[in-house]
């Protein structure tokens, strides 16, 4: 109508991370590397584990008994 002529369509725009930043939630955010000392049992947890190992070596050895 003008005679000017229509701007011609442009596809999305290319992703840009410094653009749209990564999440910072809890879930997608990567937490603090754990220190050696962390990752390291607990006396607790080692102490369930004999614990467990105990029981079920207990457990074979009954089932074995009753075939």
């Amino acid at each position: 109508m003008t005679g000017e002529d229509p701007a011609p369509a442009q596809g999305p725009p290319e992703f840009s991370p410094l653009r749209y930043p990564p999440c910072a939630c809890p879930r997608h955010s990567p937490g603090p590397e754990p220190d050696k000392d962390d990752a390291e049992d607990s006396a607790l947890l080692r102490e369930l584990r004999a614990r467990m190992n105990e029981e079920n070596r207990l457990r074979r050895w009954v089932r074995r008994g009753q075939s």
